[in-house]
């Protein structure tokens, strides 16, 4: 049997659930979908529905767009809601997890088991200053800490591999 012309690259790491929902705001950011965008965004309704109301605009226009900002903050509260409840179901953070990148594909050594997945069940990659994510696609994705890495040198390697399988996915502005 042939052996890998690139060798495999692992990462052993623990994440709770605060900074699995740090991960996901920074996840949320990098899309430019994060809590400082929704609040941003809820905040300009919210003025140009007081600049209609000053002006003195006849309507419901006003009462119509700071229900809209509402809406932005309500998203953003429930997504927090959904993902809390997401993390708190899977079995596989109340341990060690341990990822592993090769030329086949990424394993996965968890409580939940032993998962092997080929390249192409991932759409992307991400990173962000503190993790790495594996995105399956608009709502599934794996996190990996940086700081779960020994040394830069073994982060840089566990992403050139994922660079060489995945593309990374571009950070969004507002």
């Amino acid at each position: 049997m042939m052996q890998d012309a690139v060798p495999s690259v692992s990462v052993t790491y623990r994440i709770d659930e605060a900074r699995f929902m740090r991960a996901c705001g920074e996840l949320w950011a990098y899309r430019a979908l994060g809590r400082a965008g929704n609040y941003g965004l809820a905040a300009a309704v919210i003025l140009c529905a007081g600049f209609l109301f000053w002006q003195g605009v006849p309507g419901p226009f006003a009462p119509l767009l700071v229900a809209g900002a509402l809406v932005f903050v309500v998203m953003d509260l429930l997504r927090d809601r959904m993902w809390r409840r997401h993390f708190r179901a899977m079995r596989k953070y109340e341990g060690p997890i341990t990822a592993t990148v090769a030329a086949a594909g990424v394993g996965v050594s968890s409580l939940e088991g032993n998962h092997h997945q080929p390249w192409n069940r991932f759409q992307s990659f991400a990173r962000t200053d503190s993790f790495l994510f594996l995105l399956v696609d608009q709502r599934q994705f794996s996190v990996i800490p940086l700081d779960a890495f020994a040394s830069r040198e073994e982060t840089a390697a566990f992403e050139s591999i994922l660079s060489s399988h995945l593309h990374r996915l571009p950070r969004r502005f507002l």
